[in-house]
């Protein structure tokens, strides 16, 4: 159930309170069915719920009552983004998991609840999980230098697109083989903007933070560099990074010590 093209069909589907709109071959009625099955829990947020049925990864948005209501039905642009995120992400060569369907659930107007379905990433970690494995079994400093520049490459491809990641850190990013790569959580995708050097410092902060715990800066320097148009100078951009991630770093931490969850 993996079609060629990422050509969505031209119609929604009505199905009761839901619109269906799908990827070209995959019938309507399947991903119904999907969305019907408790499937396994991936993650859970206060705005989301994440789970796996079968090869397919359902997103839900997980707020209820008139709050949903209001921000569905009149910020509808902000929650629509993964579904025209993935299919233009697919078409210039971006590697994202392949997005089959969309689904907005209301009537008369009126939107409550959207989901998207795409496909399960078999076999494949988030970078993180990825380099710490690496790490474990103890691999060399080449090793190491031809993933991150293997990673540096994919970010690159992505962001030449034309899209921008508010949120790319290497948990949004998953890999099977440390050569290639599928960028997740398109929600968070924007599309048609300048990618300015403000949008990719923002980037880099969220990239460098993701694994300085890791690696030294003997590796993360030239990961950060590859990404770097060539007028920009990595002993000027560096310190601004490396500044925005202990920015970063102690916002995250003061939000865990809010939420009650331990430092460590």
């Amino acid at each position: 159930m993996t079609p060629a093209q990422p050509t969505e069909t031209a119609q929604p589907m009505r199905a009761g309170c839901k619109r269906v709109w799908c990827r070209e071959g995959v019938p309507p009625e399947r991903m119904i069915e999907a969305l019907a099955q408790p499937g396994e829990t991936l993650k859970l947020s206060k705005k989301s719920a994440v789970r796996r049925v079968g090869r397919c990864v359902i997103k839900e948005s997980r707020e209820r009552g008139l709050t949903a209501l209001v921000k569905h039905t009149f910020r509808g642009a902000r929650y629509r983004r993964a579904w025209p995120a993935a299919r233009f992400l697919e078409e210039h060569g971006v590697g994202v998991p392949a997005a089959w369907a969309f689904i907005e659930h209301g009537l008369c107007g009126l939107v409550w609840r959207r989901t998207l379905i795409s496909e399960y990433l078999d076999g494949f970690r988030n970078v993180e999980q990825f380099l710490a494995s690496l790490i474990q079994q103890g691999a060399g400093h080449d090793t190491l230098a031809l993933f991150f520049e293997a990673m540096a490459d994919a970010v690159n491809l992505f962001t030449a697109s034309g899209a921008f990641h508010e949120d790319l850190s290497g948990k949004n990013l998953f890999t099977r083989d440390g050569q290639h790569f599928r960028f997740i959580d398109l929600d968070a995708v924007v599309l048609g903007v300048n990618y300015s050097l403000e949008r990719r410092l923002i980037n880099h902060i969220q990239l460098y933070d993701s694994f300085c715990d890791q690696v030294s800066d003997h590796l993360l320097v030239p990961f950060i560099t590859r990404m770097l148009p060539q007028e920009q100078d990595p002993r000027v951009w560096m310190p601004k990074v490396r500044k925005g991630q202990k920015a970063r770093r102690l916002r995250t931490e003061k939000k865990w010590a809010r939420q009650g969850k331990l430092l460590g």
